[in-house]
């Protein structure tokens, strides 16, 4: 594509830059690191527990893919706020979508209590270290959101930046029919090493 000054609205220097950018090999992609490799190998592994064998059809439909069970999850019994209570309790409450409050954990953390949690969790988190989701901020129904993986185990998956420094990545293990993987973000508070 020619350069053509009636049309331009750029310069002649700025013109032959984008084309050099256009025409230039891609960016090499960065090479894995031993935990990228871990990550991969354990998903492929993961996939490969969950599927008990494939069935063909015999005339030429998509091939049917069998999955195993797994073991229940466990069960927290926690108990449940009334109707009429929550009712009262959110009457004019902006902030009552966020579940309700807990004396034995607060919602929102000072900047303080967060460096303690990390500081605290330096010793056993790392990459690849199995974890058991023991506590979860309450839940308005408890049938969505984090209070339905209290007591699983699974291995902790990523390290969060800096800014989502309290918080990390699990790769929950599969429990009754779940056929996809779960990933999910946890806070550090939320979750204890497994030996």
């Amino acid at each position: 594509m020619p350069y053509s000054p009636r049309t331009a609205n750029i310069s002649v220097a700025e013109y032959d830059e984008l084309i050099a950018i256009v025409r230039s090999d891609p960016a090499a992609e960065r090479p894995l690191s031993d935990d990228d490799r871990w990550r991969r190998d354990y998903q492929h592994e993961q996939q490969r527990i969950r599927i008990a064998g494939f069935q063909p059809d015999l005339f030429g439909a998509t091939t049917v893919t069998h999955y195993h069970r797994h073991a229940p999850g466990p069960k927290i019994d926690r108990a449940q706020e009334a109707i009429e209570a929550k009712l009262e309790r959110i009457k004019g409450d902006m902030n009552a979508t966020f579940g309700p409050p807990r004396a034995d954990r607060p919602a929102f953390l000072s900047q303080e209590d967060r460096d303690a949690i990390v500081r605290a969790a330096a010793n056993w988190l790392r990459v690849r270290q199995r974890v058991r989701i023991v506590d979860a901020p309450g839940a308005v129904d408890p049938a969505f959101g984090p209070e339905r993986f209290l007591g699983r185990t699974g291995v902790v998956w990523r390290l969060c930046s800096s800014t989502f420094a309290d918080r990390c990545y699990v790769f929950l293990d599969p429990v009754g029919g779940e056929r996809t993987q779960k990933v999910e973000m946890v806070e550090l508070r939320d979750i204890e090493p497994v030996t």
